[in-house]
């Protein structure tokens, strides 16, 4: 036992020193020379940022590493003790040679454990070190994103690009803009395009996540609903989170957040926004409703009022709730009553729907009257749009809807046309929400079968390693790295498979099929080719 316990030691000693060196030289060269580093954009940094950049990005580097090198000196070692006739001799003496197989199992197990580590845990807390690392400097921030195409984004639906970003050097917290372009969106459309004369944004640093607010001065802007061009000195825009550098994706999360989100979908964020529009959407259904039962109940009229404009009664001949979620009306007679006064309109038509109103305003109900005849203080005068309000949405119906939960929603939408907008986003929760479980489920499938592979890479690479006297280290590099290839290439190629809805079940497979080819051929070629 004892000679058997000494030789083991010895493949052990060898094999870890091959493995150690080769997982510094190739996590030397990913992590400073590769493409990792070309995922930071800063521009400019100092030595010191540098540093401790260098310090997140290779352990990352590691851990995509360290299989190729258990690979590679597993292939390198025993390919060497086979050359050198090692294993005639122990034969010789009669010794199993797959108890010498230990010191392989040990390795890949080991590499394989830290490559499980590291992908579930490591990588993730690498981009939410990236993230603060990056956070620290927001006005860097704010500049690199106001470089992009698309600019940078508040509130989710309002885009900004300026051609000027200056930093208060008083407060660096403090940044103005200048040169202004915006639009601004409301669901899924463009409500509102134009140019600012400034924009002043002050941001907040919490513990975890930067806060942004600000003003915007000089606005001249086009609103698509109102059809009019319109001129506002300011307008404020109030504090909402600042998006990270790496948004929060499905493949930097960790094992923990992923088990979670499989188990819980809603909770993940694309989930969650959708939902939010299809909350949206049902509230417009329900005060629809609200609405066409009140017209009905109380002789085809409808009470609305509003901060400015009061009492206003609408009689009207018939409705219907359009496609896009507004409620026409038709054979309209309209009194505004304000400061003692009365104003009549009769229209041929109205469109009652749900407004966003100003960036920072509340949101409300706005009439949009068409054809119309307006008699005021006995003037009389005809114009071929209105629009009134915003007027207020009445809190027990505001409530009713923050109430509802999703599965209410869904009950609610599934009565709707499947035809119409909201029939349309609820089969977008449902899509998104499959997507994102065969996302995460494919996500965990993958980083478990690349741990694993680890396993029964080396085992294949030791014995390719004997089978052909690899003494050479460019032999034990080319036996190490083309069975990898084919098993990175089937675990990648079943990831992609296994995000679609149509064909998870099938990348699933694929992504097991190659470790599975792998494990077969360990198994013949330590039963069958290593006896002989």
């Amino acid at each position: 036992m004892i000679p058997l316990w000494t030789l083991q030691c010895y493949i052990f000693r060898e094999m870890g020193r091959s493995f150690a060196l080769s997982a510094v030289a190739l996590t030397a060269v990913l992590g400073l020379g590769g493409g990792v580093m070309n995922l930071i954009k800063l521009g400019s940094a100092t030595p010191m940022q540098m540093l401790q950049l260098i310090g997140m990005i290779l352990p990352v580097a590691a851990g995509f590493t360290l299989p190729i090198a258990a690979l590679f000196s597993a292939a390198q070692t025993y390919g060497r003790l086979s050359a050198d006739n090692e294993f005639v001799a122990c034969r010789s003496s009669g010794i199993n040679i797959h108890i010498l197989f230990i010191p392989c199992i040990l390795v890949s197990l080991l590499s394989g454990t830290m490559t499980f580590t590291f992908s579930n845990y490591l990588v993730p807390g690498m981009v939410r070190s990236l993230n603060e690392f990056v956070q620290s400097d927001i006005a860097s921030m704010i500049q690199q994103r106001l470089d992009r195409p698309r600019g940078i984004s508040l509130q989710g639906k309002m885009r900004i690009r300026a051609d000027v970003c200056l930093v208060d050097p008083e407060d660096t917290s403090r940044i103005s803009l200048g040169g202004i372009t915006f639009v601004e969106g409301d669901a899924d459309r463009w409500v509102r395009f134009g140019t600012a004369d400034q924009v002043v944004l002050q941001f907040e640093q919490d513990t975890d996540t930067p806060y942004v607010s600000g003003e915007m001065l000089g606005l001249s802007y086009y609103d698509r609903d109102k059809g009019q061009f319109m001129d506002t000195e300011t307008l404020s825009i109030p504090v909402n989170d600042l998006p990270s550098l790496m948004p929060q994706e499905i493949k930097f999360l960790t094992l923990t957040e992923l088990i979670r989100y499989w188990s819980a979908p809603g909770q993940w964020r694309e989930v969650k926004d959708e939902v939010a529009k299809l909350r949206r959407l049902v509230g417009q259904k329900v005060l629809y409703d609200t609405l066409v039962e009140e017209w009905l109940e109380h002789d085809k009229t409808i009470r609305l009022s509003g901060d400015i404009t009061h009492g206003i009664m609408n009689t009207l001949a018939a409705a219907r709730v359009v496609d896009q979620g507004g409620l026409e009306f038709t054979g309209i007679t309209l009194e505004e009553k304000r400061s003692g006064e009365v104003r009549t309109y009769t229209a041929k038509r109205g469109l009652l729907e749900l407004t966003s109103g100003d960036a920072a305003g509340p949101r409300g109900i706005e009439l949009q009257l068409f054809d119309v005849h307006v008699s005021d203080a006995g003037r009389e005068y005809d114009r071929a749009k209105e629009t009134l309000g915003p007027f207020n949405i009445s809190p027990s119906v505001t409530v009713q809807i923050e109430r509802l939960t999703e599965k209410e929603l869904v009950s609610q939408a599934k009565e709707a046309d499947p035809k119409s907008l909201l029939g349309r986003q609820l089969r977008r929760v449902e899509q998104v929400r499959r997507d994102t479980v065969h996302r995460i489920a494919g996500t965990v499938h993958e980083r478990v079968a690349f741990s694993i592979s680890v396993l029964v890479l080396v085992i294949l690479g030791a014995t390719l390693g004997i089978i052909m006297r690899g003494a050479h280290v460019l032999t034990a590099f080319g036996i190490s790295f083309i069975p990898s290839l084919c098993v990175i290439v089937t675990i990648v190629m079943g990831r992609q498979l296994a995000h679609n809805d149509s064909s998870h079940a099938l990348g699933i497979a694929v992504m097991w099929a190659g470790i599975v080819v792998v494990a077969v051929l360990d198994y013949w070629a330590m039963t069958r080719v290593l006896r002989r």
